[in-house]
C-alpha cells in the first residue's frame, strides 16, 4: 500500500501538470488550440489506424498538359477514356485559323505554335494585332503561311498561317524559320 506521503505528492504533481496545462492551452490562439486538441485527440485514439497517405490529384490542367497535340489525328479520338474526351472538347472550342507563335527562342530555331482562344479572338491577337506571344504591333502586319508541320514523331502537311509584324518576318531568313516550324535543326 502507498503512503499516505507518495499519495500527496501524486495528487499535487498531477494538480502541477493539470495547471501548467491549462496555462499552456490559455495562452493559445482559437486555431492553435483547436489544432492542438485535434493532434491529441488523434493521437490518443487514432493508434489502430493508420494515416491516410494523399495521393497527388489529377486535375484538369494536368490532362490537358498531357493529352493536348497541335494537330489532332483520327487514333486520338478513338480512346474513348475520360481524358481524351476532356481534350477533344478543349480542342473543338479553340479557333484554327491563325496561330499564336512563341519566338522567345527563335535564335536556337525553336518556335512554339499554339491555337488561339476566344478572348484572343475578341482581342485581335493573331489577327489584327502580331500573332507573337510577346508582341502588341499592330502596324506594318504580313501574312506568314507554312505547309508543313511536324512533331515529335509524325510529319503533317497543313496550311498554318501566322500574322506577324515585318520584323519577325523579316527573321524569317535570318533563323530560317521554315525548318524551325519543319522541327527541323538549322
Amino acid at each position: 500500500m502507498a503512503s499516505f506521503a507518495s499519495l500527496k505528492s501524486a495528487i499535487f504533481d498531477k494538480e502541477a501538470r493539470k495547471q501548467q496545462y491549462q496555462a499552456h492551452i490559455r495562452g493559445l490562439n482559437a486555431y492553435d488550440r483547436h489544432k492542438k486538441f485535434v493532434n491529441d485527440y488523434a493521437g490518443f485514439y487514432g493508434k489502430g489506424q493508420p494515416a491516410q497517405e494523399k495521393l497527388p490529384v489529377k486535375t484538369d490542367q494536368d490532362t490537358l498538359r498531357e493529352g493536348y497535340r497541335f494537330i489532332r489525328s483520327e487514333e486520338d479520338d478513338l480512346d474513348p477514356s475520360w481524358e481524351q474526351k476532356l481534350v477533344k472538347r478543349y480542342y473543338d472550342k479553340l479557333f484554327k485559323e491563325y496561330c499564336i507563335a512563341d519566338m522567345s527562342q527563335y535564335k536556337s530555331g525553336k518556335i512554339g505554335l499554339r491555337w488561339r482562344v476566344e478572348k484572343e479572338v475578341i482581342s485581335g491577337k493573331g489577327q489584327f494585332v502580331c500573332g507573337n506571344k510577346h508582341c502588341n504591333e499592330k502596324d506594318g502586319l504580313a501574312s506568314y503561311e507554312e505547309s508543313a508541320f511536324s512533331t515529335r514523331l509524325l510529319i503533317f502537311y497543313l496550311l498554318i498561317e501566322i500574322i506577324c509584324c515585318m520584323w519577325w518576318i523579316g527573321k524569317k531568313e535570318e533563323i530560317g524559320l521554315e525548318k524551325a516550324l519543319r522541327g527541323q535543326k538549322s
